[in-house]
């Protein structure tokens, strides 16, 4: 504390206490005055308290807003006692809004619309720390919305997501078992009523408290009342078409014959198609033209978050359309039978029955356009695709998405155009009638203030000549300075009657206000209750003020004064600070930049001009359209005239930028469907991975070609960051030098003129110093001519750094900021007696360069000035902007360059790779391989040169192995056929023995046995046979000949075979569809007869038997049928599973162990799987895959 009142701080303590929280000051108080002696910001001063000291803790409503206000004494020495005062602002409330100035709680923005500050209850106290009430916080209960927090948002989010995530698990399942109908209605009933639900309610949170579902945002209807509502719109659609399109091809409609069937499905497919098509195309002009959002790309600092949002919002509308379209091709092409003549013919006239619908439509032109771009869209659909792609990072995949970019860029350009031309007329508009909306905010509180003026009560409280002189001399001194004396200003004062009192004429008060009414020749329109504006053409206009002055005692009508303000010469177009405009009135819907010119005539003759356009300088009669408003495009520029009246003429011109807008647009949009379908991978492979890293990692293969071209893209894509990053930090620190230099010299110039004026005027008169009344008149009356000649603002502080004179008056009198200098300025010239201090300045949300510097006369410090510059801002943010836009450019076209390098070196790389690999897969044991013709020497020829010598060494190994496994296999089948054979010679050797014995023996039963014996050798003989069959039809599976097989009646025929058996009962069960398979039909045969007589053999001779035979059909590409066999017999034991379908395996007693062998041989060879699913005690089902006929054959 004593720092501060020896003035004894640093540079660095002072900073810190000028960025924070609380505001600081000192005051010595005593006999002479109240002195406010140090300051920590000049935001706002505590003035009132300076008037009536006091110590404690309080509540105060000051210029710019309410504030905490303590204070303490510090010190008392020599009748002076010091105060140490702090502010701590609890909420901004300026008299003036607009986009920089906003009425908001400090720190706190968000809460600014649902609670208010009052003195009193009702509402919620808030306590000093002395447990005083400072003030009441009410919540407003008509608070339209509450803002939830951002935590909860994405939680609520998250969790919806999830709950949607199950929802399409359902879907899905039910597509799957039952219906793909089943599963999307049970979607589009989950989504419509979600969103009725949001419509009438809050729910899962109040939407309507986030700008994005603001309407002042975006607005269209009921149902797209708000960009919000759009987004989330278009994100369900989205879904809905996207689980439609990944289950439409298991639908399977039928084949229309009757011509009439064919041709109404063609003409309302047809007209669904244009319909959907034109109402999306709606849809994008809505967004462009019923929206505050801004997609003029080639101004890359006009885009905000919303335009982001709108072009996503975009990039999903031409998804849904093209995923809709290829959907309704689908089965219009199912329906038809691949007609495509019919189609085109039908969708044609379809197409001129719309337009016919739509002839009297403003935008029909735009429509014939739709329709022939449909036609040849759906050609396309024909020609180069005629199935779905499951990948979206597939080729033609990536094509349609090119086919999209191009078409939504199109379409954004056209109704870009519509809405600038629209902006155009509306600027045209405000250019021909001259307003100026910070002169009016001047002269309306130049009235406010007039009307309780003393000088101007006295004046009506004692009406005479000399005293209007006098009023005249002191309003002039008083309000019509800085910017006001760049006008002609003309004074006239009424009594209570309205009577003309000491004014140049007679004419009386409501006379006046009738002359201002409007005619034919003659244009006023009120700006104000109380201001008018007059115009008589064009630079030749007035603003008409007029007030009642009001008896403060018994508030009686004292009069009225009337003041005419009209500029000397034509003004040219003003630099003003946007912070003392009043409302969003700085639109950049209205705002002039660099990219237009425009001239305004007068009887065809040029009144004034702006830009470098080279306008004539007079209009003749041909020239002048005859219509309010036409545009011609001559010579790249598109010229808009605007009629504005009969004699004057506003021509607007810009120049054509639509490619160089085209090519940014392409390369927004095509970047943004790359990165929509990255994210739809990214989650796709997520939840195809169940949210597990080692899943991810199987599922991620990342090949060389991607390798490759990411790594190429990533280069290309880093280069642009990096240089965009660097040019942009390149620009901003040359702009901040330039800045400062030019400041700098106008500082310097301006302190000059100053000191000149000082000095001159110290020659006749004797001086006081800035306080001099002789010199405050003398640099009034000279500050505004310095200020328009430099085209700077100035303020003029005195040596304690208070304001004594400055051109933008206004900004201290509506509190926007105090009458005391920057504390840090203060301390730089007048601690360290710096000659010059220039440094970066807030007021509201508005940044600004602002300089000082001292004004000196024979060496000492008499005064310091100030240049503020309010829109150092706008000229930096358009060399960004067209820096980028040109970057953008440049890096689409090196991105297109790229992607293409990318795949032709892949493609190269990958080629050898890819030969390599061919010869791979044609490696066959049973034949010679041929060897790689490779002439680089390389890292390729090096794999080539060992696949060379692989491929010798191979045939070599081939052929020992081929020796090696023939010898062995005949040794294999010589010792199976020699122990099959064996085992039926043992009986009938032994029959025989025992019949020559019985010879011998003269057994009396030797023709009995005999007839025993010839039964046993018949039997072992048939034994024998059939060992020989099974071997044979073993070795003959592959040489089956295929026919389209009945699968039905041959299941049907087999298991009635075995309906009679006492051990099992058979059931079959029929499918009511035909079904054929493609096979051999003896061997399939074979193959369900071993299958029926393995569950026959497994039964448990203690239960009764039942096997049951079924057929189902699965869906697919191509389409399959599954056959179970299921029996309750004993199953199979787990030990020997794993060697079921091996040849020569048994677990019977005898048999070739052939049988599953053979079955596994002939499925295979019919290209379907065989397999079974066993439990011990309980039994086995074998099932059989086969490809239905209408799968191979397609």
């Amino acid at each position: 504390m004593q720092q501060l009142l020896q003035r004894k701080y640093s540079e660095s303590e002072l900073k810190s206490l000028y960025q924070r929280d609380i505001y600081v000051y000192t005051y010595d108080v005593s006999e002479e005055g109240n002195r406010l002696t140090f300051w920590s910001t000049n935001s706002i001063v505590p003035d009132d308290w300076a008037k009536r000291p006091k110590v404690g803790t309080y509540f105060k409503k000051l210029n710019n807003g309410f504030y905490v206000e303590l204070s303490k004494q510090i010190g008392h020495e020599d009748g002076h006692t010091q105060f140490l005062v702090g502010l701590i602002p609890v909420k901004f409330e300026y008299s003036i809004n607009n986009n920089y100035l906003a009425n908001t709680f400090y720190k706190k923005p968000a809460i600014s619309d649902s609670y208010s500050i009052h003195d009193g209850p009702p509402g919620m106290p808030v306590y000093s720390k002395n447990n005083d009430v400072l003030f009441y916080l009410y919540y407003n209960p008509t608070t339209l919305y509450n803002t939830p927090s951002l935590a909860s948002i994405i939680l609520i989010s998250l969790g919806c997501i999830c709950i949607l995530v199950f929802i399409n698990l359902v879907g899905s399942f039910l597509a799957k078992r039952f219906n793909p109908l089943w599963g999307f209605l049970l979607l589009l009933v989950v989504v419509i009523s979600f969103r009725v639900i949001t419509y009438l309610y809050p729910f899962p949170f109040d939407w309507r408290a986030l700008n994005l579902f603001s309407p002042t945002i975006y607005a269209r209807d009921d149902v797209f009342r708000s960009l919000g509502d759009l987004l989330l719109n278009v994100l369900l659609v989205t879904w809905l078409v996207l689980f439609f399109r990944q289950h439409v091809r298991t639908i399977k409609p039928p084949v229309l014959k009757k011509k009439w069937q064919l041709w109404s499905v063609i003409v309302l497919s047809g007209f669904m198609m244009y319909v959907v098509g034109q109402f999306l195309s709606d849809l994008m002009r809505s967004l462009v033209i019923d929206s505050r959002i801004s997609f003029a790309v080639t101004d890359f600092l006009s885009l905000t978050e919303y335009s982001v949002i709108g072009t996503i919002v975009v990039g999903f509308i031409a998804i849904n359309f093209l995923f809709f379209s290829q959907i309704v091709n689908y089965l219009l092409n199912q329906l038809t039978d691949f007609q495509f003549r019919s189609k085109y013919l039908f969708l044609a006239i379809t197409g001129l029955l719309w337009l016919l619908l739509r002839i009297k439509d403003p935008e029909f032109g735009y429509s014939v356009a739709l329709m022939i771009w449909l036609l040849g869209y759906v050609v396309m659909l024909d020609l180069l695709t005629q199935k779905f792609e499951s990948s979206p990072a597939s080729v033609p995949f990536l094509f349609w998405m090119l086919v999209m970019t191009i078409t939504t860029s199109a379409v954004l350009i056209y109704y870009n155009g519509q809405k600038e031309l629209t902006q155009r007329m509306r600027m045209a508009d405000i250019i021909s009638q001259q307003k100026d909306p910070y002169l009016e905010t001047l002269l309306m509180d130049v009235g406010d203030r007039m009307q309780h003026d003393d000088f101007v009560i006295a004046f009506f409280l004692n009406k005479s000549r000399r005293y209007k002189e006098v009023l005249r001399t002191e309003l002039d001194k008083k309000y019509f300075t800085g910017y006001l004396a760049k006008f002609d200003s003309k004074l006239y004062t009424f009594d209570e009657k309205g009577k003309a009192v000491y004014n140049s004429d007679t004419t009386s008060y409501i006379n006046f206000l009738e002359e201002f009414q409007p005619t034919s020749d003659l244009m006023a329109k009120q700006a104000d209750k109380d201001l008018y504006y007059h115009e008589r053409s064009y630079g030749d206009y007035s603003y008409i003020g007029s007030k009642k002055v009001i008896n403060s005692e018994d508030s009686s009508t004292l009069g009225y004064i009337m003041y005419i303000v009209t500029p000397e010469v034509a003004q040219k177009e003003k630099l003003y600070p946007e912070l003392l405009i009043d409302g969003e009135t700085l639109d950049n819907e209205v705002e002039l930049t660099s990219n237009y010119s425009y001239a305004v005539y007068d009887k065809g003759d040029l009144v004034t001009n702006y830009n470098d356009f080279q306008f004539p300088v007079k209009l003749y009669a041909a020239d002048i359209p005859t219509t309010d408003y036409a545009v011609k495009d001559i010579s790249g520029y598109s010229k808009l005239y605007y009629k504005a009246s009969k004699d004057k003429l506003v021509i607007i011109v810009k120049k054509n930028r639509d490619f160089v807008e085209f090519i940014t647009l392409f390369a927004y949009m095509f970047c943004l469907f790359l990165l929509i379908i990255a994210i739809y991978s990214i989650l796709d492979l997520l939840v195809k991975a169940r949210m597990r890293m080692a899943n991810i990692k199987d599922m991620l293969n990342i090949t060389i070609r991607r390798k490759v071209q990411g790594t190429i893209i990533f280069v290309v894509l880093f280069a642009f960051i990096v240089l965009g990053v660097t040019t942009i930090l390149f620009y901003i620190d040359r702009y901040q030098v330039d800045n400062k230099k030019m400041l700098s010299k106008s500082l310097h110039d301006i302190s000059v003129e100053i000191e000149n004026i000082f000095a001159t005027q110290r020659m006749f008169d004797a001086l006081e110093g800035i306080y001099d009344p002789i010199f405050q008149a003398k640099l009034s009356n000279s500050i505004t001519k310095i200020a328009d000649e430099h085209n700077v603002d100035i303020n003029v502080y005195d040596t304690d750094g208070k304001l004594q004179l400055g051109t933008q008056p206004l900004i201290n009198q509506k509190g926007l900021i105090s009458t005391k200098i920057n504390p840090m300025a203060f301390y730089e010239l007048s601690g360290l007696n710096k000659i010059q201090f220039i440094q970066s300045e807030k007021i509201g949300k508005m940044q600004y360069l602002s300089g000082y510097m001292p004004l000196r006369e024979q060496g000492e410090v008499f005064a310091y000035i100030n240049i503020p510059y309010f829109a150092t801002q706008t000229e930096l943010n358009q060399q960004i902007s067209t820096f980028l836009v040109a970057l953008i450019n440049i890096n689409a076209f090196i991105f297109l360059i790229a992607g293409i390098l990318a795949i032709l070196i892949t493609n190269s790389i990958t080629k050898s790779f890819s030969l390599v690999a061919e010869k791979l897969r044609g490696v066959n044991l049973d034949q010679a391989n041929d060897q790689i013709e490779w002439n680089r020497n390389d890292e390729i020829g090096a794999l080539v040169k060992e696949y060379n010598k692989m491929v010798l060494q191979l045939e070599i190994s081939a052929n020992q192995l081929a020796k090696s496994e023939r010898e062995g296999a005949w040794r294999e089948m010589a010792r199976q056929v020699a122990h099959e054979i064996k085992n039926p010679l043992t009986p009938m050797k032994l029959s025989i023995q025992y019949l020559q014995r019985a010879i011998a023996n003269d057994s009396p039963n030797v023709k009995d046995l005999s007839k025993n014996v010839a039964n046993t050798l018949v039997e072992q003989i048939e034994h024998l046979a059939n060992i020989a069959s099974d071997f044979s039809a073993f070795a003959k599976i592959s040489e089956g000949n295929n026919e389209a097989v009945h699968l039905n009646e041959m299941l049907r025929s087999l298991t009635g075979l075995y309906q009679s058996l006492p051990e099992c009962s058979v059931h079959y069960h029929e499918p009511a569809k035909d079904l054929y398979v493609w096979a051999d039909k003896t061997q399939l045969n074979r193959l369900f007869t071993n299958l029926l007589q393995n569950a026959i053999q497994a039964m448990d001779e203690t239960v009764v038997g039942r096997i049951d035979v079924g057929i189902q059909e699965l869906g697919g590409e191509p389409p399959y049928v599954t056959v179970a066999i299921r029996d309750n017999g004993q199953g199979i034991p787990e030990d020997v599973r794993p060697k079921i379908f091996e040849p020569n395996f048994t677990t019977k007693s005898s048999g070739t162990g052939l049988g599953l062998a053979m079955c596994k041989n002939i499925v295979e060879h019919a290209h379907g799987e065989i397999w079974f699913v066993t439990a011990t005690g309980q039994g086995t089902t074998f099932y059989v895959k086969l490809p239905l006929m209408e799968g191979v054959l397609a």
